[in-house]
């Protein structure tokens, strides 16, 4: 392994660190799908749990992860009245292609649209997807970046110790 995968791998762990030490989602304002702002925290403050996902619409794993949730997520809705968020990451530019991208999928996951990238800052994200399990009053359970298949066993095995 040569000095610049090591130093890349180190910066990896720091920034995932540094955001699973993080204890409450940061205050943010994103923007929904009608162009509204929406106070991250009150949104995701109000009881029910969230599963929460940075996601890009030119970003291969982050379409991997929201089709692969979409499998689990009408069960997640019914017994732990939990809601999928998809938060594009996308440039301001790119949200009617997002929203294009999410009616081919038939996504039913509630769109918001970070257009400022403070999530991205505030949690120190350098890749995406990066997603985040959200209890009813917006403390963060955990993080992870990246898809891989079966984080969705994951996500449920969260959802039944809440």
């Amino acid at each position: 392994m040569n000095s610049l995968q090591v130093f890349l791998i180190g910066v990896l762990l720091c920034t995932v660190s540094m955001a699973q030490a993080q204890k409450m989602v940061p205050e943010a304002t994103v923007v929904n799908g009608a162009g509204e702002s929406v106070d991250l925290v009150d949104y995701l403050s109000d009881g029910n749990p969230k599963i929460v996902s940075l996601w890009a619409t030119w970003c291969g794993p982050c379409r991997m992860e929201l089709n692969a949730i979409k499998k689990s997520y009408p069960r997640w809705k019914e017994k732990y009245n939990a809601e999928v968020v998809a938060i594009s990451v996308d440039n301001p530019r790119m949200v009617d292609r997002a929203k294009k991208m999410f009616a081919s999928n038939e996504w039913e996951y509630t769109f918001l649209f970070d257009q400022k990238q403070e999530l991205m800052r505030k949690f120190g994200i350098r890749g995406i997807p990066f997603s985040i399990i959200v209890d009813g009053e917006g403390q963060i359970l955990s993080t992870q970046m990246g898809y891989s298949p079966g984080y969705e066993d994951m996500v449920e095995d969260k959802l039944k110790s809440m």
